[in-house]
């Protein structure tokens, strides 16, 4: 089976593209499927239910056309349905609708997870030193509430210009940009009450020893 496999692919008969081919671990199946799935995904305008033509192209017989099916089906990486044609004739079509949502979904998560992994790059960089612990967990209690990334950096450019250099003064700006139903930098440039805000954070600004409070100090 492998054998048949690896001849279809070095004769040029099936292309991956290697946005695909990057995720092949997280989409649980084995090479040998992948590649038969990748046949079916390179014949996207033309997926008629043909089994005989299916194991004609790739050197099969039926009952293994058949077998990858009913494996792809299962794992939700294609279905079988029932179309009317041009011809108000009936026919069964293989559609990979489901496969490309879970590409779609992989791609965006992927983007997400960078966006996520740049934000503490970001305050890195704009502190001049590396993060500790305890500033860590703070803002994966930012990322886990969803606070927006655009709106951390904002907080953080905010705190810097008043010459703060601690992220205990940018969590509680976040708290109050959020009880004020900021979620955007957008939002910002509409809310008049920013100022206020900033005003309203009542605690010392200077910085402190991280070490001796990072056992009080637990974040969000």
């Amino acid at each position: 089976m492998k054998g048949k496999l690896n001849k279809v692919i070095g004769d040029g008969n099936i292309v991956i593209p290697l946005y695909i081919l990057k995720y092949l671990k997280e989409l649980n199946l084995t090479m040998d499927e992948f590649v038969f799935l990748m046949y079916l995904y390179n014949r996207q305008d033309n997926l008629e239910f043909n089994p005989e033509k299916i194991a004609n192209d790739l050197n099969y017989d039926i009952m293994e056309v058949m077998g990858y099916i009913s494996v792809l089906t299962d794992k939700g990486y294609l279905n079988l349905e029932v179309l009317k044609s041009e011809n108000n004739m009936l026919e069964e079509v293989i559609k990979l609708d489901s496969f490309y949502e879970k590409i779609s979904t992989l791609l965006i998560n992927s983007e997400s997870n960078k966006e996520e992994e740049s934000i503490y790059a970001y305050i890195e960089n704009e502190l001049g030193r590396t993060l500790n612990s305890v500033e860590i967990k703070t803002i994966e209690g930012w990322i886990n509430s969803n606070i927006n990334i655009d709106l951390i950096k904002e907080a953080i450019k905010n705190a810097l210009d008043m010459g703060v250099y601690n992220l205990k003064y940018v969590d509680k700006m976040l708290l109050e940009w959020q009880t004020n139903g900021i979620r955007a930098v957008e939002d910002l440039k509409k809310d008049t009450k920013q100022e206020e805000t900033e005003e309203a954070i009542d605690f010392e600004t200077e910085d402190w020893n991280w070490l001796d409070d990072e056992e009080e100090y637990i974040g969000n």
